[in-house]
């Protein structure tokens, strides 16, 4: 009787947590920089994303870590979904070194987002409303604060840039979707549990629907995080099956890493 309904249990969670999380899709394109603002339409089409009419997206930068995405790629990012939505915000929390207002200052984002009026705007998530998520099967927290916003969206847009970090190996898209954690202290608090785990964790209840990357000298974009970071290891010069979240999310998925990285479809404009 106990395995039936611990069989039951977990199926339910299971579908919840597959309703949340972003598709496995592992069409990415990949384009210059220098060509990617004029081909904009074309990277987002190529990776199978459809554009609809939204009431809500919210567009997560990595303006508070420690690299930062070209702001053209937010700019372009807001023309595009701005005749789609009654309402855009550009959303970050705060970290141990940055503030959003200040980061939202420093790149000149308050000024960016004028011409587009009450449309768009720019919010420190944390003054949202914040729900305690909770997360099936965890590997390291049962409940995550994530702002209402991120819930509410009807589209997420993420825009990191890959690098490398001391702790996780990658930081990339996968990454910056941890900054949507509605912890300041995050280092304090995530850090001591393994931010591969949390960053697993995550991704069981926040859906991510599009990620435009800022690789240096190329663009990245594609609709699955996971697919996405997969290939970004190649531009720091890291074996992605060393990447332990990556291995976590898979996992997580019913995927083996090394079955993702056989399927990736990479198409170069």
């Amino acid at each position: 009787m106990k395995y039936t309904i611990y069989w039951c249990l977990y199926m339910w969670h299971n579908e919840i947590a597959s309703k949340r999380r972003s598709p496995t899709n592992y069409r990415i394109v990949m384009c210059d920089k220098n060509k990617a603002l004029d081909a904009f339409p074309r990277l987002l089409s190529e990776t199978g994303f459809e554009p609809e009419e939204y009431d809500l997206v919210l567009i997560k930068p990595n303006l508070c870590g420690m690299y930062y995405p070209e702001t053209s790629l937010i700019e372009k990012a807001i023309e595009f979904f701005e005749p789609r939505a009654r309402k855009i915000v550009i959303g970050e929390t705060k970290s141990m070194i940055h503030t959003p207002e200040r980061q939202f200052k420093r790149f000149r984002i308050y000024d960016m987002i004028k011409r587009f009026g009450e449309k768009v705007m720019a919010m420190d998530l944390m003054e949202d409303e914040i729900l305690d998520l909770e997360v099936p099967f965890p590997h390291a927290i049962s409940k995550l604060p994530i702002p209402k916003l991120v819930e509410e969206c009807d589209l997420l847009v993420n825009i990191p840039k890959v690098g490398k970090h001391s702790n996780t190996l990658l930081t990339c898209a996968l990454k910056n979707l941890f900054g949507l954690v509605a912890e300041g202290n995050k280092y304090g608090v995530y850090h001591p549990l393994g931010v591969d785990n949390v960053i697993a964790d995550l991704m069981k209840v926040v859906r991510c629907d599009l990620n435009i990357v800022d690789a240096g000298e190329k663009v990245i974009v594609g609709v699955d995080p996971l697919a996405v970071d997969a290939l970004a290891c190649r531009f720091v010069s890291l074996n992605p099956l060393k990447v332990r979240y990556l291995r976590l999310v898979s996992e997580d998925r019913d995927l083996k890493l090394e079955d993702v990285l056989d399927k990736l479809q990479i198409i170069e404009i």
